[in-house]
């Protein structure tokens, strides 16, 4: 199967070809390291554990080879900017649950479609280092997680056994204490008879299912976030190749539902689409949990070739821009501000991304 497809052509009988990357958003590859005879964070004293983001940060700006990271503590971030980390898909919920003696190294962006480089110290392990790609670039993404890892450990000891492999704070990650994570947009397969099939045989293999919002959250705007959560006993090549497989069964999988619904409920699969264009063109608020909504059934109907009148956009990107928090920091918006006044300006900006004149 070829994943690198894309929707040159469509017409209202929905005939496509399809993007893999409109399927597969978004990849975050993850490596948890600890440094040798310091206690795990969750053991540790607040002095303890500002020694070890010491520790690290004076390892990071004396080794060379590293991307540009600008160091933040997570207690000195404004609640708007860690939420604009967080909607950025670099960190997770539970890293900004607790905020003294936690630390974030971040690589500038330009664009939130370019890679995103972070190191997370002292959550539940001392050290996390991510990157996260956009579309199914789990291999690029492995690779220069592995550059990074391999330079800290030029200078740092990390806890290792030879039987158990690098020593984690959670026994499941012992081993590589790698994880993968992709982001995917599901929308025929989520309302297909094959959606609990789907997710039991990705649990088989060692796969954990989330909504878009991290763990134990539902899933929203048919966004299904897919990570790896066994880690023992395989190597990270194993584990690479393995979620690379699966990434290509998921792009089929969804293929093979869109053809379905085209097949047996197209004029169903129209009604809902040209019901989620109008709510977009004419709504005047949306929250950000309905405008994940529309904007994944309009993404479908401009990969089916369903819809007109509409630009391209990129779901994932958008996502980002449409959030809370970029909100506010984009329009540079000061003081006390209400759900309504951020809703209308939502419905505003997805009218202006994705409407044509």
């Amino acid at each position: 199967m070829n994943s690198s497809r894309t929707f040159l052509h469509g017409d209202e009988t929905g005939n496509g070809s399809l993007d893999g990357d409109s399927i597969i958003l978004s990849t975050r590859v993850g490596i948890a390291r600890n440094i040798a005879n310091h206690k795990f964070p969750s053991s540790n004293t607040l002095d303890e554990r500002n020694q070890i983001i010491k520790i690290v940060r004076d390892c990071i700006s004396s080794t060379g080879g590293l991307p540009e990271l600008l160091f933040h503590r997570l207690s000195r971030l404004t609640r708007i900017q860690r939420q604009m980390i967080l909607d950025d898909y670099q960190i997770d919920d539970d890293f900004v649950s607790k905020l003294p003696g936690r630390a974030i190294l971040l690589a500038p962006r330009l664009s939130l479609k370019d890679d995103a480089v972070s190191i997370l110290l002292c959550w539940d392990d001392h050290i996390r280092i991510q990157v996260s790609s956009p579309g199914s670039g789990i291999k690029k993404a492995y690779i220069m997680v592995g550059k990074i890892e391999k330079l800290l450990e030029s200078k740092l000891s990390f806890s290792f056994d030879r039987e158990w492999g690098y020593l984690t704070s959670n026994p499941a990650d012992l081993g590589t204490a790698l994880e993968v994570s992709i982001m995917t947009h599901l929308p025929a397969l989520a309302i297909s008879p094959e959606i609990a099939g789907f997710i039991k045989n990705l649990s088989k293999v060692g796969c954990s299912i989330s909504g878009f919002s991290g763990i134990n959250s539902e899933v929203t705007g048919n966004l299904f976030n897919i990570s790896s959560s066994k880690t023992l006993g395989k190597s990270e090549e194993e584990i690479v190749e393995e979620m690379q497989a699966i990434c290509l069964n998921i792009v089929e999988e969804e293929e093979n539902s869109r053809k379905k619904l085209v097949e047996k409920d197209l004029l169903g699969a129209k009604d809902n689409i040209y019901r989620s264009f109008g709510l977009i063109k004419y709504a005047k608020i949306l929250s950000f949990e309905e405008a994940l909504e529309l904007l994944s059934i309009l993404r479908l109907g401009l990969d089916l070739g369903i819809i007109e009148k509409t630009r391209d956009f990129d779901l994932f990107e958008l996502i980002n821009i449409i959030s809370d928090s970029h909100i506010i920091s984009n329009f540079e918006i000061e003081g006390p501000v209400s759900d309504d006044d951020i809703d209308l300006k939502r419905a505003d900006l997805i009218r202006e991304r994705v409407l044509e004149e």
